[in-house]
């Protein structure tokens, strides 16, 4: 397999026609089409069915781009590094982020560092957080930025921090009068949340089923910037992720802390037994000074604690074991 297979393969998928990807690729109709069949040779399964003139990826096909992606960006990602060390310019400085974090304090932090401290090339790459772990274990992310768990093997939690969930509103909703917004506002109401069921949406979830609370209709997104977007349009409340909500400061939006609902915590990872950077521990520490700056309630948390916290859950910690910075969890 090589990366021109891969290329063929994503041109394919693309444009979901073979005669289309022949012709982004330069390449005749014939050469693309036998690509993809020793592809598929190659690979034990089928990439691709037949729907009248135009093709659309199989079940398999639909897994296999993914990491068809992934792979051609780490062989993009090898020659730039090879180029700017055979330039003199030292390594790409890469980061694995998920959306909230890598939306909502990475642009703060890198425009806190000089320009000289960073490197001829940074990459932000934004993934759900398994994939976060997943880039930082494979050497493909010098450090990443996620939401728990953390506690991934071959990884070390280099930072952990903890946040109350808040709820952004419009500037003219009766809630915005509250310090802090107790779930029972929300019976009865239309809201945005997100759409995760194994994390923000489950431990939301859980916290209004425990105080018996119903609310109206719930619409769910997996960015939470779109939330955002649907405060300003349709007045109605949205849950959503600290870091977010308080990195990207929309104009008519209102943030108030949850009371009742377990924090949201997150922490930066790194591979497990490598020394990390002078840069990306500057990074680091610029991304937590834009936390404290940006972010009310931020707790600063002993990160061994991340194998003990159990997502969704409010598990006690000893007063010794972080250093607490304005409101409580």
């Amino acid at each position: 397999m090589e990366t021109r297979d891969l290329q063929t393969f994503l041109a394919v998928a693309a444009s979901g026609s073979i005669t289309k990807a022949a012709e982004m690729l330069g390449r005749p109709q014939p050469s693309v089409t036998r690509t993809i069949q020793e592809l598929e040779q190659e690979l034990g399964f089928h990439l691709l069915h037949r729907v009248g003139r135009r093709v659309q990826l199989s079940e398999e096909g639909v897994a296999f781009e993914q990491e068809a992606r992934r792979l051609l960006m780490s062989f993009t990602e090898l020659a730039a590094r090879a180029k700017a060390i055979a330039a003199g310019k030292g390594r790409i400085l890469q980061i694995a982020a998920t959306s909230a974090i890598g939306t909502g304090l990475l642009p703060h932090a890198l425009a806190r560092l000089d320009e000289g401290q960073l490197p001829q090339e940074t990459h932000v790459g934004q993934f759900q957080p398994s994939v976060v772990a997943q880039e930082v274990r494979a050497g493909r992310a010098e450090v990443g930025f996620s939401s728990l768990p953390l506690d991934t093997p071959g990884l070390q939690v280099l930072r952990l921090y903890s946040v109350p969930d808040v709820v952004a509103l419009q500037a003219d909703d009766p809630l915005v009068k509250l310090d802090v917004v107790p779930l029972t506002a929300f019976a009865g109401r239309r809201i945005v949340t997100m759409l995760d069921p194994m994390r923000f949406q489950r431990h939301i979830a859980e916290a209004l089923a425990a105080r018996g609370v119903e609310t109206g209709p719930v619409i769910r997104t997996n960015v939470s910037y779109a939330a955002l977007q649907m405060v300003r349009e349709m007045a109605v409340p949205a849950v959503i992720d600290p870091v977010t909500a308080y990195g990207l400061s929309l104009p008519g939006v209102v943030i108030r802390p949850i009371d009742g609902a377990a924090p949201f915590r997150w922490g930066v990872i790194a591979p497990q037994g490598r020394p990390v950077r002078p840069l990306a521990m500057a990074l680091i520490d610029a991304v937590e000074a834009a936390a404290r700056e940006k972010i009310p309630g931020l707790e600063v948390l002993d990160p061994a604690l991340a194998g003990t916290l159990i997502v969704g859950k409010s598990v006690p910690v000893a007063a010794d074991d972080h250093v607490k910075d304005g409101l409580p969890a």
